[in-house]
């Protein structure tokens, strides 16, 4: 085998991929295995694993294990109904509960992994397999503190040669890529401001409710102490934080903003290269300690750029189903607005675009007009991560602008906090020039025994 020794093999100066690698190079046939290359010349298919089956995870593991190069090697989840579940449906899986183990006995036959968790988990997770070299897919948020999104952005972009993507899949739609060009080509001229709303969390989960007394048995089937993760120990509560209902609590989730605005704003932020907020403001009435606000709306004021003319850029965001008035956008006054959109207003045009779906609306002088975008790539959002894990182009939301996005809305759900005060924000230094009691909650303080290198 040329230069490659069993000796290097079994010493580990050769990892997985670059065995593989170096073989294809030389032309060596690998006895017993079924090699596939794929894009790049990479032999033998992608090996994933998913952190986090059940929910939103499960989708994610079907997307993932349908291209046709991928094979699901590793399954995690703190659940076993949801383990057993998706080892039903890849039984050459192995299983694991506590993600930690199967990093240290997979090892590097593991090429990527998908997380999939409640926010709180996401860094540790994403960190741990970026520091192994591992090509990342994250659900959004991308991490639950403004540290940890810049922490995770800023190791990404230190290894360029890892295919990553934040699980906004409505990002890779072909209508909302080409909304994107369409704003870089400057269809709506020098932009003025940006609004975004969702009808979250109205119904879809609790928020505005201090912390839930009392304590219940925990399901034999849930490890609650995994489940917690990284975040301060609390009593199980039936229904009260797993599966579902953790997304408006401080300790677990980022509330509506961080949750449902990285699905909506990215056709703006992405685009108009937005930078870093100079100040921030929440306006609620029912913050808790435990629990973000019901209903909010946040406001910020990025530095002007190129697209605005050198003109700062306010953005303002939404929930609880509360929305602007339509005149305000440059939309007819009797206009009846969506939710889960994002409306960019500029001087010459104002541009409406949804979450998902194929539409968008594109007004001029408060009334709708046509306007055919240009074309753009779109594609499979989870498969674009995969082909470019194999040597394809890169895909659409990397953690270099997921990171970004991140901690922008990391900044805005901290500031509820300090609901109704204005906040001046120093990007350089990580921290509240006029508040630094709020500083304390800029970096997550993990319990024992859950550091990673990174963090």
């Amino acid at each position: 085998m040329s230069n490659m020794t069993e000796s290097h093999l079994a010493n580990g100066s050769f990892g997985r991929r670059t065995f593989i690698k170096s073989a294809a190079a030389a032309g060596v046939i690998l006895v017993g295995w079924k090699p596939t290359l794929g894009r790049g010349g990479v032999l033998q298919k992608t090996n994933v694993a998913s952190v986090g089956v059940g929910g939103m995870g499960a989708s994610d593991l079907g997307e993932i294990s349908a291209h046709p190069e991928v094979a699901m090697v590793a399954l995690c989840d703190v659940d076993r109904n949801n383990l057993k579940s998706a080892a039903d449906k890849h039984q050459g899986a192995k299983t694991f509960v506590d993600f930690r183990e199967m990093f240290d006995s997979m090892g590097d036959q593991i090429d990527a992994v998908s997380v999939t968790t409640p926010d709180h988990m996401h860094a540790i997770i994403a960190m741990m397999a970026l520091n192994q070299n591992k090509h990342v897919y994250c659900q959004k948020p991308l991490a639950h503190s403004v540290h940890e999104c810049r922490a995770l952005r800023n190791t990404a972009m230190a290894k360029p040669e890892l295919a990553t993507q934040m699980g906004t899949q409505n990002a890779s739609r072909v209508m909302k890529q080409r909304c994107m060009q369409g704003l870089r080509d400057g269809i709506c001229g020098q932009i003025k401001e940006i609004h975004a709303w969702t009808d979250r969390p109205n119904g879809w989960w609790p928020q505005g409710n201090p912390r839930t007394p009392g304590s219940n048995p925990v399901p034999s089937q849930l490890e609650w102490d995994l489940w917690l993760g990284t975040a301060p120990a609390r009593p199980y509560i039936d229904k009260a934080y797993a599966p579902f209902a953790w997304r408006g609590v401080r300790d677990f989730g980022c509330g509506a903003l961080g949750d449902m605005a990285c699905h909506i704003v990215d056709a703006a932020f992405q685009p108009l290269d937005l930078g870093d907020p100079k100040t921030v403001i929440c306006e609620a009435t029912d913050c808790t300690d435990d629990q973000f606000p019901s209903t909010e709306v946040v406001k910020m004021i990025f530095p002007g750029n190129k697209t605005s003319g050198g003109e700062d850029i306010p953005f303002t965001w939404y929930d609880g189903k509360v929305t602007p008035p339509p005149s305000q956008l440059g939309l007819p006054a009797d206009y009846v607005l969506p939710q889960n959109v994002v409306v960019i207003v500029g001087e010459k045009a104002s541009l409406l675009v949804p979450q998902g779906g194929d539409g968008y609306k594109y007004f001029r002088k408060g009334m709708e007009r046509n306007m055919e975008m240009p074309q753009a790539r779109g594609g499979n959002h989870w498969h674009l991560w995969i082909d470019h894990a194999r040597g394809g182009d890169p895909s659409l939301t990397p953690l270099s602008y997921a990171g970004k996005v991140s901690e922008t809305l990391a900044i805005g759900a901290l500031a509820s906090r300090a609901p109704n005060e204005m906040l001046e924000w120093d990007a350089t230094g990580m921290k509240f020039t006029n508040k630094p009691e709020l500083n304390q909650y800029v970096t997550r303080k993990y319990r024992d025994g859950w550091a990673v290198a990174g963090l």
